[in-house]
């Protein structure tokens, strides 16, 4: 049976999270561990994002949320990783990380950027994003990649309505949804697939889907 390490930018354990994927990934055994798992609170708002710093929505063991910034939660993530023994870590994040592991590890950001790149490439597509304060900054980043991207903002962790998301997204011409945020869920995706009538992706089953290729035995 394959490990699989789950690392996720808050604390651990992410029952929000691993478990949708896990089912996802048959025959393996998933171990987590977080960047700010043994932080108090003063040192956690300490890693709020700088302005400069690319703003990252993140859950804490109580349920809460917390806003940490990308480049300052890196050394804390590396440790998270070097914690864990296992045949394949998976970052619970989208954001843009450089990190090293003794075995593969998936970036679902990268994931997510390439497939979409590959399929809706020259295309006008939807991007969900979890904070009001990445919108710019996440469409600068699919820019980057070739992908023309209008991004809405969409919490997976308070009360959004997702089918007005869905129309919303139709509504501005877009050929696909992508819901850029390991926090959201299959149930998310399918409310704003249904409402727009459009194909969406989301990068917590894309990279979930990739994993279970890559430890299938």
């Amino acid at each position: 049976m394959s490990t699989i390490a789950a690392v996720t930018i808050g604390q651990s354990p992410r029952e929000d999270v691993v478990p949708e994927m896990s089912r996802l990934v048959p025959g393996s055994r998933w171990t987590e561990a977080g960047a700010l798992d043994d932080l108090d609170a003063a040192a956690i708002r300490a890693l709020a994002p700088a302005a400069t710093d690319f703003p990252l929505v993140t859950r804490l063991r109580t349920g809460e949320t917390t806003v940490v910034g990308e480049h300052a939660i890196l050394p804390l993530l590396q440790r998270a990783v070097d914690r864990l023994e296992a045949d394949l870590v998976i970052v619970l994040c989208s954001g843009d990380f450089s990190l090293r592991a003794h075995v593969p590890i998936l970036f679902p950001g990268r994931l997510l950027a390439a497939a979409v790149r590959a399929v809706y490439g020259g295309r006008r597509i939807a991007v969900l994003t979890p904070h009001a304060g990445q919108v710019r900054q996440q469409e600068d980043r699919w820019g980057r990649q070739g992908v023309e991207a209008f991004v809405l903002h969409a919490s997976p962790y308070g009360p959004t309505d997702f089918e007005a998301v869905g129309v919303e997204a139709r509504a501005r011409a877009a050929s696909a949804i992508v819901l850029d945020c390991l926090g959201y869920t299959l149930a998310m995706k399918a409310a704003v697939s249904k409402a727009s009538g459009l194909p969406a992706v989301l990068v917590r089953s894309l990279t979930a889907r990739i994993a279970a290729e890559l430890v299938e035995r």
